[in-house]
């Protein structure tokens, strides 16, 4: 019964969110800013989504659309990072071998890797967590290029409440 449940709400339409405020990339070559409307929700990111909500149930990541037609996955930092430590956790890795899976199946998509801070480290660990993030998805096949890295200050949130915030987006044709 459990089980029939998950999967009657893993294949509900995606929350849709407002997208977070993200600092702007700082990778050595950042993604080009996408115009107010640029992005479009494809039955592809729908799809993907919905594998994702499935297979990261229970983690204690979210998985939704933003009102800016992106995928949002956030993930918590506690969980995904040690305290004042750019590494990922092996438990973050399973995640984010996911993340990689559906991206791989993505070709179109953009991405930007949001990293959080924590009470040892400010802006420099946030970006060092973002890029540890993007090499982790690199080395299971995602193209560098198509990721960029930033990092996010507290914004009323205490330390060791931050996310790993991952952006995927598609942008529309002319």
């Amino acid at each position: 019964l459990a089980l029939a449940m998950v999967l009657t709400l893993a294949g509900c339409a995606l929350p849709k969110v407002a997208p977070p405020a993200v600092p702007p990339p700082v990778s050595a070559a950042p993604l080009p800013a996408a115009p107010s409307g640029a992005w479009v929700w494809s039955p592809q990111l729908e799809s993907a989504g919905s594998r994702l909500r499935l297979a990261l149930l229970g983690s204690g990541a979210d998985v939704s659309q933003t009102s800016d037609k992106r995928l949002w996955i956030s993930l918590p930092a506690d969980a995904t990072f040690a305290a004042g430590r750019p590494a990922v956790t092996p438990a973050a890795g399973a995640w984010l071998d996911q993340v990689a899976q559906s991206l791989r199946s993505l070709p179109r998509a953009e991405v930007q890797i949001v990293g959080p801070v924590d009470a040892r480290g400010g802006a420099a660990l946030a970006v060092d967590r973002a890029a540890s993030a993007r090499d982790w998805m690199v080395m299971r096949g995602v193209p560098a290029r198509r990721m960029a890295v930033s990092g996010q200050a507290p914004r009323g949130r205490n330390a060791g409440e931050g996310r790993l915030d991952i952006l995927v987006g598609e942008r529309g044709t002319p």
